[in-house]
């Protein structure tokens, strides 16, 4: 049977049809499976009437050195449908500064954040400028706020910070790994695993989320995200997949790259010099780090973008990248930092798109990092609040960079600031103004030549003297140290021939109540019912007393007969005779050679004998530990009192033979009254026995001379034990049992403050070999990283700043001037033309005219003292042209403002004269009604001619 080719044809037809649906049903479920979500979303309103937010800010990302080139996904998704900020500035190049201006929208002298350190996140800012962030104010009209990644450097997560409804802020600085977060309230701890703890995939990760729940349960309210990414910040530890990229990529070396030294330029660059071979291979290392970090942040930027589209929420979203501030990395010999007043710190990379606002346009006015608050607000339909000194830019992007629809012009001059003035930093301005004119002013070395001729400064050391000065074999130089074992307070010090007794026994303090208290719990059988009483130690008892007691049981000595023997005992003179509690024990127990204990049958009988010999051991015990003490106590003072063989004028020579030669004036020594040779003590109240107590030894060596004599001051309180005080502020004396608390307290102070001074002296001698006067130098070594690539080639030392790196500068763009301009705490001037000088190699301070000059500084005075929008917009008007020409212009501006008056005046008079009867029944022109309208409007007499068009100003 033959089949025909028409049939076979149509068989192969329906088999390939076939295999298709086959292939492309799994597809078609997977992408319903997972279509889902979006078609469910796609039924109902998702938009809400107001467009979300997205911020994504970087973190130390420079916009000059070519890190935005090498992040293709963010550059294709916001510079190619959105505008790109061609002129975008910080105020503050540091990071809590900046970043406290982004959330209030104010400048550094108004929100008084000045550095990292002071008033970062303190509790001043968290009562006053914090509960005025911009997203305090979206809160309040519906927005759905979400912060995640870096907050602020000393944030400590231990509060939310207001207007923000889900919180994932960073502790403390950036790290990639080994960090804490504050998750909604909830400190979590990440470690090293990439997985799960790489921080920024954790916020983008954490951001789509909040992104997607927010849509599906509240479809109709906006929302407004921060993702504050640690990248490209230290320690640059980068994703395991881009750790191998960029390895010869050198686009940072910019034409300021490794230029130095620069004498004229301020301080810092004055004493940094050309960067060594070991600076430039480091500055390359790091660079190339920088950009592998920022590859996470550009995956991070593309699924924002996407889970966007996919809600179908991306038309209705401004989404705006940016950085806290620039960077630097060996521009001017700096191996690298920020802080510095040029383009490559100032500067930073902002792009955003969103609805209204032109693909591919480029804005080239001026805008900084404190216009972004009131741009937010903006975009929300939210007025800015009179404290913002920022001013909303949302109409230059959405009339792509056109000032038609603004209603003023543009600001052309903005200020940037770093650091305040201090006492300390006027005091090195004065020190450098003297140093540079050579008036007044004395270096430290000649300073401490001078003081080692004054014979204060002497060796050796005397009482209450603090310093000596001596000379330095290896520098040459003289140097003052310290005079070690001298004791301050005058009531501690002890003379020549004073012989006091050993201090006494402290109490056990707590650790060592805790540990005894641990150590008996381990070994007892019933822990549950054991509660250990501590017995304060007994104070040191006066040796009168043992002597006393000593000459107590001599006497009873012949009248007490026992069982055994104590005849050995006597011979002894210092032995302690026997007890009332050991002539009344009576024994009734044994040990045994093999260590056992035998008793008497009615120990074991009778309850009565069983307590009554147990009591009489304890007493027993307790007595021996007394006696114990009293034996310690003599052998301390034994110790202490110890002659020398060469002694000849001391105690020394006294020996059994005198002491029983000493006459029946002689007092009993004590601890609390020591021997004394001399006169009365005057640190003790008077004793009302007059007669002098003192030492006095038959044997003519012995004696001790009148001159000899001093006195003697012994466990007397000090000064400072009468001046201290308790809580409530009541003065405490020596005899009040409180002082021995405030004693502990202070000693507690005195012990942490040393601890202070000794991590102080370890960081010292960290830095010794990497410190230089006035500057902040650090040193890098091979264990700064921990991910590859790893720096391996051995420490080196860097100082990236400078203690007075203060400033203030105008800088300045606008069609005719682009300048910066700048003042320094040391009184240091720079001015760079950038027209000129695009990399503001030269300063060309010293080209300005007197006049321009003086005209700037003005204009940054009143930047340092402005508050609020309107007083912080400023134009600046160039004072190069002539006092004619100026007059003339001013004369052309009030010509074309008449002219725009008149305009509207004449589309007015289209109709009649408008009459109106006033009180007096006169008529009221329409010129005399206009002018009442617009009294502050100024007003000149115009001369029109019909017919020629053109207005001139009337004499």
């Amino acid at each position: 049977m033959r089949v025909s080719a028409t049939t076979t044809l149509g068989v192969a037809f329906c088999l390939l049809v076939t295999l298709h649906y086959v292939e492309s049903r799994p597809k078609e479920q997977s992408r319903r499976k997972h279509g889902r979500y979006y078609q469910r979303r796609a039924s109902r309103k998702t938009k809400s009437d107001k467009p979300n937010i997205v911020v994504v800010m970087t973190d130390d990302q420079d916009s000059l050195l070519g890190s935005m080139d090498y992040m293709p996904k963010t550059m294709s998704l916001l510079q190619d449908f959105g505008a790109t900020m061609k002129n975008a500035f910080v105020s503050t190049p540091m990071c809590c500064p900046s970043r406290s201006s982004f959330l209030t929208g104010m400048y550094v002298h108004n929100h008084n954040v000045y550095t990292n350190n002071d008033n970062c996140s303190s509790p001043q800012w968290q009562m006053t400028h914090e509960r005025r962030n911009f997203a305090t104010y979206l809160s309040n009209v519906g927005y759905r706020t979400g912060y995640f990644g870096k907050y602020l450097n000393e944030y400590n997560g231990s509060y939310i910070p207001p207007g923000w409804r889900e919180w994932v802020g960073l502790i403390k600085n950036s790290r990639f790994y080994n960090y804490s977060v504050n998750f909604n309230g909830r400190i979590t701890k990440h470690k090293d695993n990439y997985y799960k703890d790489y921080l920024t995939d954790l916020i983008a990760n954490d951001s789509v989320t909040f992104l997607k729940v927010s849509k599906q349960i509240y479809p109709q309210k906006p929302v407004m995200m921060v993702l504050a990414m640690p990248a490209p910040h230290g320690p640059e530890d980068s994703a395991p997949q881009y750790q191998h990229l960029f390895e010869n990529v050198t686009s940072h070396r910019t034409p300021s790259w490794n230029y130095a030294p620069n004498p004229d330029k301020q301080w810092l660059l004055q004493h940094t010099g050309k960067m060594e071979p070991i600076h430039i291979e480091f500055t390359d290392l790091l660079y190339r780090k920088r950009l592998q970090t920022l590859q996470s942040v550009d995956d991070a930027v593309y699924k924002v973008v996407k889970e966007l589209d996919n809600l179908g929420e991306l038309d209705n979203t401004y989404i705006l990248y940016t950085s806290d501030h620039g960077y630097h990395l060996g521009q001017f010999g700096l191996v690298k930092g920020k802080a510095m007043p040029y383009e490559f710190d100032v500067r930073v990379p902002l792009y955003i798109r969103g609805p209204g606002i032109r693909p591919k346009s480029v804005i080239s006015e001026m805008v900084q990092m404190i216009d972004l608050a009131p741009t937010i607000l903006d975009m929300a339909g939210i007025a800015a609040p009179e404290q913002m000194d920022g001013e909303s830019f949302l109409k230059l992007l959405q009339n792509g960079g056109r000032n038609e629809a603004v209603d003023l012009p543009w600001r052309d001059t903005i200020l940037l600031e770093r650091g305040k003035i201090t006492a300390r930093k006027i005091k090195i301005r004065e020190k450098m103004e003297a140093m540079k004119n050579n008036i007044g002013f004395v270096s430290k070395d000649n300073r401490v030549m001078s003081d080692c001729s004054k014979p204060e400064f002497q060796v050796p050391c005397k009482p209450y003297q603090k310093w000596f000065c001596h000379h330095d074999q290896i520098t040459g130089k003289y140097r003052m140290t310290k005079c070690r074992n001298i004791q301050k307070d005058r009531h501690h010090i002890k003379k020549k021939n004073c012989i006091c007794p050993p201090k006494t026994q402290k109490a056990i303090n707590k650790r060592e109540k805790r540990i005894q208290k641990k150590f008996l719990l381990s070994h007892i059988n019933y822990p549950h019912k054991f509660k250990p009483r501590f017995i304060r130690n007994k104070r040191s008892e006066y040796l009168d007393d043992v002597s006393a007691q000593l000459s107590h049981y001599e006497g009873k000595l012949g009248r007490i007969r026992t069982r055994r023997s104590f005849a050995s005992d006597y011979d002894d003179p210092f032995a302690f005779p026997l007890s009332i509690e050991e002539y009344n024990y009576v024994k009734k127990c044994r040990v045994l050679l093999n260590d056992t204990v035998v008793c008497t049958k009615d120990i074991y009988v009778d309850v009565n004998t069983w307590k009554k010999h147990k009591q009489s051991l304890d007493k027993l015990i307790e007595h021996y530990k007394q006696q114990i003490d009293k034996l310690k106590e003599i052998r301390k003072y034994l110790k202490h009192s110890r002659p020398t063989d060469q002694q000849t004028g001391g105690l020394a020579d006294v020996t059994m033979e005198t002491s029983e030669t000493m006459t029946t004036e002689t007092t009993p020594m004590t601890t609390r009254q020591p021997i004394r040779l001399g006169s009365r003590d005057r640190g003790r109240p008077r004793n009302n026995n007059k007669a002098k107590t003192g030492l006095m030894i038959t044997d003519n060596k012995s004696v001790i001379s009148s001159d000899q004599q001093q006195v003697c001051r012994c466990n007397t309180p000090l000064r400072s034990d009468y001046l201290l005080r308790d809580r409530v502020g009541r003065k405490l004396s020596a005899d009040d049992p409180l002082i021995y608390k405030v004693r502990r307290r202070k000693t507690n102070r005195h012990q942490r403050n040393q601890e202070r001074k000794n991590r102080k002296k370890r960081k010292k001698l960290k830095k010794k070999d990497c410190n230089k006067t006035m500057m902040n130098c650090f040193t890098q070594n091979n264990n700064h990283w921990k991910t590859p690539p790893l720096w391996n080639l051995g420490p080196f030392c860097f100082c990236p700043n400078a203690n007075n790196n203060t400033y203030w500068c105008v800088r300045t763009i606008n069609k005719k001037d682009n300048f910066l301009y700048c003042e320094f705490i040391t009184g240091f001037i720079s001015y760079y033309d950038m027209n000129k000088d695009p990399h503001q190699l030269r300063n060309a301070v010293h080209d300005l005219e007197y006049a321009t000059l003086q005209h700037i500084h003005e204009i940054l005075n009143k930047l340092r003292k402005c508050k609020g929008a309107k007083d912080c917009t400023v134009r600046y008007s160039s004072t190069n042209t002539s006092t004619s020409t100026r007059q003339q212009n001013i004369k052309k501006g009030r010509k074309r403002k008449l002219k725009r008056q008149n305009k509207e005046r004449r589309q007015h008079k289209t109709t009649k004269k408008q009459t109106s009867a006033n009180n007096n029944g006169q008529e009221v022109t329409f010129e005399q009604t206009w002018r009442a309208a617009n009294p502050t409007v100024e007003y000149m007499t115009l001369n029109f001619e019909p017919g020629s068009g053109d207005i001139g100003v009337g004499e």
